[in-house]
């Protein structure tokens, strides 16, 4: 008897974590294939089938993808995409998207906390415990609440604006910058669009949720601490080199602002001999560091897998893809699409996917 058999497009995750693997199992209409489940000398022979990619921090260019001949779409786990070759993918009619705003709310959360951490002293507060109680004296008076601060929002994408929403109860000021003012949320929220320079000179907490781009690069530099209150805060969620740490560094032993939260850097893992990690000990107490960890939370894990595997699907379905990188993948899609048709006869929907392996242009 005669059967066709049903193709399953193979998608590579170079995400492992166990929530995901768990959630991979809702798309059965996709072959998942986790990196770490492959047997390292299978693993070009794998890769060499595989139809899309989830990349999740991993570098992603010409090296990586070298004989992925059938390779079509990349999708990224979260919204960064800055170890994307974005321009290499393109010349080889691989479509890009990325996963913005599934993150958010654990971000802003992050956000918060990190202030409160460094506003309230906790790392000195929790050392008084093991000895030293009496000293809890020096913090009267000294550690301070959110109420009446003013908080300066550099970016006011999905972070800025689910923290906006978080911080309603605490009664702060809120300005940000960006390219664009969002008047709904100046309607709504009373935030406040405002210069660059403002955000440095007139905020008591900064934070930076900005991608990396090559006008985002060391935004925070030098002069811009020396712009800042001496009390002031600055928490960076974006990307590393948005941050110049060594300028950093430098204002936090020379105390021209009053801390720093730092949930990604300039090179991951943080290079041993970074001036970061070599701050005075009366210093240490002022900063908080995190393994960009702050947007990866049991939920927005799940919010994540969700998102990237359906946006696979919808690839695979010859439906519109959601938060394509650049205008020009639009086109490699369209075109890829009506290749497929035109080369194909009409049939089954359930047959058409078995030319998903057809070159790519």
């Amino acid at each position: 008897m005669n059967s066709t058999k049903h193709h399953r497009p193979l998608v590579i995750s170079f995400a492992v974590q166990a929530t995901i693997k768990q959630m991979a199992s809702n798309f059965p209409d996709l072959d998942v294939r986790f990196v770490d489940d492959i047997a390292p000398s299978q693993r070009l022979a794998v890769y060499d089938q595989a139809d899309a990619m989830i990349a999740a921090g991993n570098r992603v260019n010409a090296g990586t993808i070298g004989p992925w001949d059938h390779l079509k779409f990349v999708q990224t786990l979260g919204s960064g995409y800055n170890n994307l070759e974005l321009e290499e993918l393109r010349q080889q009619g691989i479509v890009v998207a990325h996963n913005p705003g599934h993150n958010a709310q654990a971000v802003a959360e992050h956000v918060i906390m990190s202030a409160m951490y460094l506003l309230r002293e906790m790392s000195q507060a929790h050392s008084m415990v093991h000895g030293h109680f009496a000293n809890r004296r020096y913090l009267a008076g000294q550690i301070r609440e959110l109420s009446g601060l003013t908080f300066g929002l550099y970016g006011y994408g999905h972070i800025g604006q689910t923290l906006t929403r978080l911080l309603q109860p605490f009664d702060v000021t809120i300005l940000y910058h960006q390219r664009h003012q969002v008047a709904s949320h100046e309607e709504r929220f009373g935030v406040r669009y405002v210069s660059a320079n403002e955000i440095w000179t007139a905020s008591d907490v900064v934070v930076l949720s900005v991608p990396l781009t090559p006008h985002t690069y060391h935004l925070a530099s030098a002069s811009e601490f020396e712009r800042m209150k001496p009390t002031a805060i600055v928490i960076n969620v974006g990307r590393g080199p948005v941050v110049d740490e060594e300028a950093l560094a430098a204002a936090l032993v020379k105390r021209r602002i009053g801390g720093a939260a730092l949930d990604v850097f300039e090179k991951e893992p943080l290079d041993p001999k970074s001036p970061l990690l070599h701050l005075p000990e009366e210093i240490r107490p002022r900063v908080l560091y995190s393994p960009h960890v702050s947007g990866v939370t049991q939920q927005s894990l799940q919010r994540m897998t969700v998102a990237a595997f359906d946006n696979v699907r919808r690839f695979f379905n010859r439906e519109k893809p959601l938060h394509l990188l650049v205008p020009e993948d639009e086109v490699s899609l369209w075109t890829w699409q009506h290749n497929v048709r035109r080369q194909q006869p009409a049939r089954h929907r359930n047959e058409e996917s078995e030319d998903i392996h057809s070159p790519k242009r």
